[in-house]
């Protein structure tokens, strides 16, 4: 009977973080990644470049974005989905996944690319801490399904089955 309390326990203290992460950001759910290819793509993501992915989930933006070759930091806050990214980045000398709140994380003066898949009601909150963030204008802002409010993306692009990726420079918002 004590293995079951020790269970329910352990378990508890790995879903309550989850839910949490769910509440604060955005459950995970899975990004497509065939629009995350063509982006970058289209923008050429190489190694002269450091993406940071705002809720990594499972870590697919942080592979794709280097296995071209950038340097990728990544911040989870489920401690489930941080192992998960965690596993797929351990091997890779260009990863680190952090675990943690970013909103209380700064993030690098020489990011590139900043990536998001965030619930639209936390979407003005993410707006100003990366207008504070001491970043250059040009770095450039992916958000995955769903725009920033009040604000043209300079670009959108589409991929079948996927929702769209909205892109935004760091000036946008400012």
């Amino acid at each position: 009977m004590d293995w079951i309390f020790v269970s329910a326990l352990i378990g508890s203290g790995l879903l309550l973080p989850t839910a949490y992460a769910g509440i604060i950001g955005a459950p995970w759910a899975p990004t497509r990644i065939a629009v995350v290819k063509k982006a970058f793509d289209s923008v050429g993501i190489s190694d002269k470049d450091l993406l940071i992915d705002l809720g990594c989930g499972d870590g697919k933006i942080m592979h794709e974005a280097s296995r071209r070759g950038a340097r990728t930091i990544g911040y989870e806050l489920s401690p489930i989905m941080w192992v998960v990214t965690w596993l797929r980045t351990m091997m890779d000398k260009r990863s680190r996944v952090r675990f943690g709140n970013f909103f209380t994380a700064s993030i690098p003066s020489d990011t590139t690319y900043i990536f998001m898949f965030l619930m639209p009601k936390h979407m003005q909150k993410v707006r100003s801490y990366i207008a504070k963030q001491p970043i250059h204008d040009a770095t450039m802002i992916f958000s995955y399904a769903f725009p920033i409010q009040d604000i043209p993306p300079r670009m959108i692009y589409r991929a079948k089955k996927c929702a769209p990726l909205y892109m935004y420079s760091v000036k946008d918002i400012r």
